[in-house]
Protein backbone atom coordinates (compact mmCIF):
# COMPACT_ATOMS: atom_id res chain seq x y z
CA UNK A 1 0.00 0.00 0.00
CA UNK A 2 1.43 3.37 -1.07
CA UNK A 3 0.86 6.17 1.41
CA UNK A 4 0.26 9.52 -0.31
CA UNK A 5 2.02 12.00 1.97
CA UNK A 6 0.67 14.99 0.05
CA UNK A 7 -2.92 13.87 0.55
CA UNK A 8 -2.48 13.09 4.26
CA UNK A 9 -0.59 16.28 5.14
CA UNK A 10 -2.99 18.44 3.14
CA UNK A 11 -5.90 16.75 4.88
CA UNK A 12 -4.36 17.46 8.28
CA UNK A 13 -2.91 20.92 7.78
CA UNK A 14 -4.03 22.71 4.60
CA UNK A 15 -6.76 24.64 6.42
CA UNK A 16 -5.67 24.12 10.02
CA UNK A 17 -2.29 25.78 9.45
CA UNK A 18 -3.97 29.16 8.97
CA UNK A 19 -5.08 29.01 12.61
CA UNK A 20 -1.67 28.16 14.09
CA UNK A 21 -1.06 31.62 15.62
CA UNK A 22 -4.51 31.56 17.24
CA UNK A 23 -3.97 28.01 18.56
CA UNK A 24 -0.57 28.85 20.05
CA UNK A 25 -1.87 32.07 21.61
CA UNK A 26 -4.94 30.30 23.04
CA UNK A 27 -2.71 27.71 24.70
CA UNK A 28 -0.60 30.47 26.22
CA UNK A 29 -3.70 32.18 27.61
CA UNK A 30 -4.99 28.87 29.00
CA UNK A 31 -1.73 28.07 30.80
CA UNK A 32 -1.46 31.59 32.21
CA UNK A 33 -5.03 31.53 33.53
CA UNK A 34 -4.38 28.13 35.13
CA UNK A 35 -1.23 29.53 36.74
CA UNK A 36 -3.16 32.47 38.19
CA UNK A 37 -5.94 30.19 39.43
CA UNK A 38 -3.78 27.45 40.95
CA UNK A 39 -0.44 29.12 41.65
CA UNK A 40 1.22 26.03 40.15
CA UNK A 41 4.55 27.23 38.72
CA UNK A 42 4.53 24.37 36.20
CA UNK A 43 1.70 26.13 34.36
CA UNK A 44 3.82 29.26 34.14
CA UNK A 45 6.68 27.23 32.66
CA UNK A 46 4.32 25.85 30.01
CA UNK A 47 3.00 29.37 29.36
CA UNK A 48 6.54 30.66 28.82
CA UNK A 49 7.79 27.77 26.67
CA UNK A 50 4.73 27.11 24.49
CA UNK A 51 5.37 29.89 21.91
CA UNK A 52 8.96 28.70 21.45
CA UNK A 53 8.93 24.92 21.69
CA UNK A 54 5.53 24.00 20.23
CA UNK A 55 5.96 25.68 16.80
CA UNK A 56 9.54 24.39 16.62
CA UNK A 57 8.59 20.79 17.43
CA UNK A 58 5.65 20.82 15.00
CA UNK A 59 7.86 22.06 12.16
CA UNK A 60 10.64 19.58 12.95
CA UNK A 61 8.23 16.63 12.90
CA UNK A 62 6.36 17.61 9.73
CA UNK A 63 9.45 18.66 7.77
CA UNK A 64 11.13 15.47 8.91
CA UNK A 65 8.35 13.62 7.08
CA UNK A 66 8.19 15.99 4.11
CA UNK A 67 11.48 17.96 3.80
CA UNK A 68 11.53 21.42 2.30
CA UNK A 69 13.31 21.60 -1.07
CA UNK A 70 14.94 24.63 -2.61
CA UNK A 71 13.57 25.94 -5.88
CA UNK A 72 10.20 26.98 -7.22
CA UNK A 73 6.75 25.54 -6.55
CA UNK A 74 3.09 26.51 -6.66
CA UNK A 75 1.18 27.03 -3.43
CA UNK A 76 -2.44 27.58 -2.47
CA UNK A 77 -5.60 25.83 -1.36
CA UNK A 78 -6.28 24.55 -4.87
CA UNK A 79 -2.88 22.83 -5.19
CA UNK A 80 -2.69 19.07 -4.67
CA UNK A 81 0.95 18.95 -3.55
CA UNK A 82 1.69 19.75 0.08
CA UNK A 83 3.82 22.87 0.49
CA UNK A 84 6.36 22.50 3.31
CA UNK A 85 7.35 26.14 2.85
CA UNK A 86 3.79 27.42 3.31
CA UNK A 87 3.38 25.14 6.32
CA UNK A 88 6.63 26.50 7.77
CA UNK A 89 5.48 30.07 7.17
CA UNK A 90 2.24 29.45 9.06
CA UNK A 91 4.05 27.78 11.95
CA UNK A 92 6.39 30.76 12.29
CA UNK A 93 3.67 33.37 11.83
CA UNK A 94 3.23 33.83 15.57
CA UNK A 95 6.61 35.64 15.59
CA UNK A 96 5.24 38.12 13.04
CA UNK A 97 2.11 38.66 15.11
CA UNK A 98 4.11 38.93 18.36
CA UNK A 99 7.67 39.99 17.38
CA UNK A 100 8.51 40.65 21.04
CA UNK A 101 8.76 36.88 21.54
CA UNK A 102 11.95 36.76 19.50
CA UNK A 103 13.24 40.11 20.72
CA UNK A 104 13.61 38.57 24.18
CA UNK A 105 16.15 36.10 22.80
CA UNK A 106 18.58 38.87 21.90
CA UNK A 107 19.17 39.69 25.57
CA UNK A 108 21.02 36.41 26.19
CA UNK A 109 24.34 36.16 24.28
CA UNK A 110 24.28 33.32 21.77
CA UNK A 111 20.60 32.53 22.32
CA UNK A 112 19.38 33.85 18.96
CA UNK A 113 22.03 31.85 17.10
CA UNK A 114 21.01 28.73 19.05
CA UNK A 115 17.38 29.49 18.21
CA UNK A 116 18.09 29.57 14.47
CA UNK A 117 20.14 26.37 14.68
CA UNK A 118 17.19 24.67 16.37
CA UNK A 119 15.06 25.54 13.35
CA UNK A 120 17.63 24.01 11.01
CA UNK A 121 19.87 26.90 9.96
CA UNK A 122 23.67 26.68 9.96
CA UNK A 123 25.02 29.43 12.19
CA UNK A 124 28.71 29.81 13.02
CA UNK A 125 30.31 30.96 16.24
CA UNK A 126 30.44 34.50 17.61
CA UNK A 127 27.78 35.91 15.30
CA UNK A 128 26.48 39.30 16.44
CA UNK A 129 22.82 40.07 15.86
CA UNK A 130 21.28 43.46 16.56
CA UNK A 131 17.76 43.30 18.07
CA UNK A 132 16.30 44.82 14.90
CA UNK A 133 17.38 41.85 12.76
CA UNK A 134 14.47 40.24 10.89
CA UNK A 135 14.68 36.71 9.46
CA UNK A 136 11.52 35.43 7.80
CA UNK A 137 12.66 31.87 7.11
CA UNK A 138 14.39 30.62 10.24
CA UNK A 139 15.47 27.29 8.76
CA UNK A 140 17.06 28.73 5.61
CA UNK A 141 20.15 30.61 6.78
CA UNK A 142 23.82 29.61 6.39
CA UNK A 143 26.04 32.04 8.31
CA UNK A 144 29.77 31.67 8.96
CA UNK A 145 31.83 32.66 12.00
CA UNK A 146 32.31 36.20 13.35
CA UNK A 147 29.61 37.82 11.21
CA UNK A 148 28.11 41.14 12.33
CA UNK A 149 24.58 42.20 11.39
CA UNK A 150 23.80 45.92 11.52
CA UNK A 151 20.58 47.54 12.68
CA UNK A 152 17.33 46.47 10.97
CA UNK A 153 18.87 44.02 8.52
CA UNK A 154 16.18 42.01 6.75
CA UNK A 155 16.52 38.51 5.27
CA UNK A 156 13.87 36.60 3.36
CA UNK A 157 14.78 33.24 1.80
CA UNK A 158 11.63 33.22 -0.32
CA UNK A 159 10.13 35.20 -3.17
CA UNK A 160 6.40 35.05 -3.89
CA UNK A 161 4.54 36.13 -7.02
CA UNK A 162 1.60 35.25 -9.26
CA UNK A 163 2.57 33.06 -12.22
CA UNK A 164 0.09 31.67 -14.76
CA UNK A 165 -2.75 32.74 -12.49
CA UNK A 166 -1.37 30.73 -9.55
CA UNK A 167 0.74 31.63 -6.53
CA UNK A 168 4.38 30.73 -7.14
CA UNK A 169 7.12 30.71 -4.49
CA UNK A 170 10.88 30.46 -4.99
CA UNK A 171 12.89 29.28 -1.97
CA UNK A 172 16.66 29.22 -1.49
CA UNK A 173 19.01 29.48 1.49
CA UNK A 174 20.79 32.77 2.18
CA UNK A 175 24.55 32.25 2.65
CA UNK A 176 26.90 34.68 4.38
CA UNK A 177 30.61 33.90 4.70
CA UNK A 178 32.72 34.25 7.83
CA UNK A 179 34.11 37.62 8.98
CA UNK A 180 31.51 39.56 6.98
CA UNK A 181 29.88 42.80 8.07
CA UNK A 182 26.30 43.49 7.02
CA UNK A 183 25.46 47.19 7.09
CA UNK A 184 22.31 48.58 8.68
CA UNK A 185 19.00 48.36 6.77
CA UNK A 186 20.42 45.87 4.25
CA UNK A 187 17.85 43.58 2.63
CA UNK A 188 18.56 40.11 1.21
CA UNK A 189 16.44 37.88 -0.97
CA UNK A 190 16.54 34.12 -1.60
CA UNK A 191 19.85 32.73 -2.82
CA UNK A 192 21.92 35.70 -1.64
CA UNK A 193 25.53 34.50 -1.42
CA UNK A 194 28.00 36.81 0.33
CA UNK A 195 31.67 35.85 0.20
CA UNK A 196 33.77 35.62 3.40
CA UNK A 197 35.20 38.91 4.59
CA UNK A 198 32.73 41.07 2.65
CA UNK A 199 31.87 44.53 3.97
CA UNK A 200 28.29 45.23 2.87
CA UNK A 201 27.39 48.91 2.92
CA UNK A 202 24.31 50.13 4.75
CA UNK A 203 20.99 50.05 2.88
CA UNK A 204 22.24 47.57 0.29
CA UNK A 205 19.66 45.49 -1.58
CA UNK A 206 20.26 41.92 -2.75
CA UNK A 207 17.49 40.46 -4.90
CA UNK A 208 17.30 36.80 -6.01
CA UNK A 209 20.51 34.73 -6.28
CA UNK A 210 22.86 37.71 -5.98
CA UNK A 211 26.42 37.84 -4.69
CA UNK A 212 26.58 41.62 -5.10
CA UNK A 213 23.87 44.16 -4.24
CA UNK A 214 21.51 45.53 -6.88
CA UNK A 215 21.60 48.92 -5.19
CA UNK A 216 23.76 50.39 -2.49
CA UNK A 217 23.79 53.62 -0.53
CA UNK A 218 26.35 56.20 -1.69
CA UNK A 219 29.66 56.37 0.11
CA UNK A 220 29.73 58.94 2.87
CA UNK A 221 32.97 60.82 3.47
CA UNK A 222 33.77 61.57 7.10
Amino acid sequence: MIINKDFILNLLFKRLQHFFPLIFFSLMVYFFVKFVQTGDFFYFVKFALTPYLLPLLIQRVVLGIYPMKEGGSYIGLEEHMFSPWLFSLRVQQIYLVFPQLERLLFYLPGMYSAWLRAWGSKIGKNVFWTPGTIINDRSLMDVGDFVIFGHNTYMSSHFLRVKNGRFFVYVKTIKIGSFSFIGAFTKMGPGTNIAPGTQVQAMSLFSINRDKPNTVSPDVKV
